[in-house]
């Protein structure tokens, strides 16, 4: 728990460089579900609330997580940029293999995805969700 303690607060400051103007109760719970991703390696909420470095019982920072992730006010796409382009300079020089992916969600919509290969890993750099079941994007 105190290297998962120590790992949030360097992604918390990192955050708060990239994202000045966002509120600091934002900026915890978007480090709190980076860090229950990185460690977890796994989507689901109870998973990822599992490696907090918080007190509480699942259920309860599962709740808080969800009605996080549900704020309206939460701006995926620009809380997301920074990190996109950080990513994308990350393997400036290098050689890189792009992944791109569509894939069904929901009834009636698929995702498509252009992400960077790394280490048996997608790492997302755009997506964008599109109507309809078949044919062209």
């Amino acid at each position: 728990m105190p290297n998962n303690l120590h790992t949030y607060h360097k992604t918390l400051q990192q955050l708060r460089q990239w994202l000045p103007q966002e509120r600091i109760t934002r900026l915890r719970n978007l480090a709190l579900l980076v860090l229950g991703l990185q460690l977890s390696g796994a989507i689901h909420l109870p998973l990822i609330v599992r490696k907090w470095p918080l007190p509480g019982k699942i259920p309860s920072l599962t709740n808080r997580l969800r009605r996080f992730l549900n704020n309206p006010l939460v701006s995926v796409r620009d809380w997301y940029h920074p990190l996109a382009q950080q990513l994308v300079q990350s393997f400036a020089g290098k050689e890189i293999r792009l992944i791109i992916d569509c894939t069904k969600v929901g009834f009636n919509h698929r995702l498509l995805t252009i992400a960077i290969a790394y280490k048996k890993r997608a790492l997302p750099l755009v997506w964008s969700v599109h109507k309809g079941r078949k044919g062209h994007i």
